[in-house]
């Protein structure tokens, strides 16, 4: 078998086996990557002896950020590719690698018309300025500003069933004059088939109070679906929360 026939299939399989275990923002991680075999690394008296895997670069910040990630991704590669690579896989090296990309013509004019573009955008502008306060940043994911991988990992759910979601939308409803009161940002806005509902990802579990008074200020306009999640649940299980959620938000259709 030639080694791009066999790359595919591995390629393929290795996505397949981690969905079927439910783990679908891992399988969202590689399925767009690019394999290759390492032939130069000859440790082994082996043709085909380590795996390079081309990653977008936010996603090879993230895999390798986290050490679970690169140790789950591992498992499932190994498990699959053992007897087809070799019989013994216990050593099989696998790297992660940026996936360059390809060079438009003016390509610097576009990123200096995005960067512009920027700093008219209200998306995560709360965010910022509180991230701002403390000297960090937040994360960008996508082109889409982030204050957590929890946030990622179910921006990355949200694309995969192809729902339409504002990440950190800023709102406004001018009531009292004062920005704090008359501004408010929430993690994920979210339309399913024309209803709206608000998807909070809680870090705080003693702000009972403060989660309420908000939650009723956008009641209070129409968006009576707002549901509160644990960070660590989302980013877990961002599945699970996502399709809790649409299911929650299905029952307000109109």
């Amino acid at each position: 078998m030639q080694d791009s026939e066999l790359l595919e299939k591995l390629h393929r399989t290795w996505v397949q086996a981690l969905i079927n275990d439910y783990w679908n923002d891992y399988a969202a991680i590689i399925v767009d990557a690019e394999l290759e075999f390492d032939v130069e690394w000859y440790k082994y008296d082996s043709y085909n002896s380590g795996l390079i895997v081309y990653l977008p670069l936010n996603l090879r910040l993230i895999v390798s950020n986290s050490d679970e990630i690169q140790q789950t991704l591992r498992h499932y590669f190994v498990s699959i590719a053992t007897g087809h690579i070799w019989n013994d896989m216990a050593k099989f090296p696998i790297y992660y690698k940026v996936k360059l990309l390809e060079v438009e013509e003016n390509w610097q004019k576009t990123i200096k018309f995005l960067i512009a573009k920027s700093k008219e955008l209200n998306q995560g502008l709360v965010t910022e300025k509180a991230f701002a306060r403390k000297g960090i940043e937040p994360i960008i994911y996508n082109e889409m500003k982030f204050a957590s991988q929890s946030e990622i990992r179910i921006a990355q759910e949200l694309e995969m069933k192809s729902v339409l979601f504002f990440p950190l939308p800023l709102a406004v409803r001018h009531e009292t004059g004062n920005i704090y009161e008359d501004h408010r940002e929430v993690d994920f806005l979210v339309c399913l088939d024309g209803t709206f509902g608000i998807l909070e990802i809680s870090f705080h579990p003693d702000r009972y109070e403060k989660d309420k008074e908000k939650d009723a200020w956008f009641k209070k306009s129409g968006i009576l679906c707002v549901e509160h999640y644990p960070a660590e649940k989302c980013y877990n299980q961002p599945r699970a929360v996502v399709e809790e959620f649409l299911s929650f938000l299905s029952k307000y259709k109109r």
